[in-house]
């Protein structure tokens, strides 16, 4: 008798033990969709919950972090990772996460250890090649940094646009504006339809300027310029391409927005007080 109600119990406590795992799942189901409505808040509570009922379900606990990273709890949110270590030691997503959390917080060592972890791993985790590539600008080293950057986009199971243009802005300081404009054809391709976003435009105006081409820079600077509010160094770069297109009323428009936003910026100060030698020059070749 004695064993049979002992049975009992054990199976009790196995099922109740499966009704927590389960009900864990459903609130990190509804946490993470709370996550993508960008509602926070909720989903912290919701994940703090899935890993009270399951506190050794990894997934919940990496997306508990997130939420505790997004409502500005950055010491909990690591160490909540740095504890769950212990329960994926093996898990590339997880090194990856928190390396790009001691990045974020000012830990570029520590970050650089959890890339590495991650990608022992699994050598061909994108992330984890998105963070080394991060790593390699912080240490302004933008050779190691492109090479990082096309691993991650080529492991990549779709257009990681957040690759992409890094891998952009790095060819451009490279001086290789050509495949910075090839990187960002890619993420136009895949965003087509939409509207050109500000750091896609912005990022594919600067390669115009570099390879000469002033007029499609201008025209995209200025596009940028009619739904977005812009820094006055990007005002006086249309300003600029302006200048060299041979375009000086929009010129003079540009660099005189660059100063309603800076009325102190030296640069398009100084665009403003040449463009009436500019207007003479082009008279002249005009005359001619």
């Amino acid at each position: 008798m004695l064993a049979v109600l002992g049975g009992c119990s054990t199976f009790s406590q196995a099922n109740a033990s499966h009704q927590k795992i389960v009900q864990a799942r459903q609130l990190t189901q509804r946490g993470v969709q709370a996550m993508h409505r960008d509602d926070w808040e909720n989903a912290e509570k919701l994940l703090a919950e899935a890993k009270k009922n399951a506190p050794y379900d990894l997934q919940a606990r990496m997306h508990y972090a997130e939420t505790l990273w997004k409502t500005g709890k950055q010491a909990e949110a690591i160490a909540e990772l740095e504890s769950a270590q212990t329960l994926g030691s093996d898990d590339p997503d997880l090194h990856a996460r928190i390396g790009r959390m001691y990045l974020d917080s000012g830990d570029p060592t520590k970050a650089h250890i959890s890339a590495n972890r991650s990608i022992e791993c699994d050598p061909k985790f994108a992330p984890a090649w998105q963070l080394q590539g991060d790593l390699a600008l912080v240490r302004r080293d933008l050779e190691s940094a492109k090479l990082c950057y096309i691993r991650a986009a080529t492991n990549s199971e779709a257009t990681n646009r957040d690759v992409q243009l890094r891998l952009a802005s790095t060819y451009r300081q490279l001086g290789q504006p050509s495949q910075a404009l090839a990187c960002i054809s890619i993420v136009r391709q895949a965003e087509f339809g939409h509207r050109l976003p500000a750091d896609v435009g912005v990022e594919q105006a600067l390669a115009y300027r570099d390879l000469g081409r002033h007029l499609d820079a201008a025209d995209c600077l200025a596009e940028l310029a009619e739904t977005n509010e812009m820094t006055a160094d990007l005002l006086y770069t249309w300003a600029e391409c302006e200048v060299a297109a041979g375009r000086l009323a929009r010129a003079e428009y540009a660099a005189n927005s660059a100063l309603q936003v800076n009325p102190q910026h030296a640069s398009a100060l100084q665009l403003v007080g040449q463009l009436p030698v500019f207007r003479q020059q082009a008279q002249q070749s005009m005359r001619r």
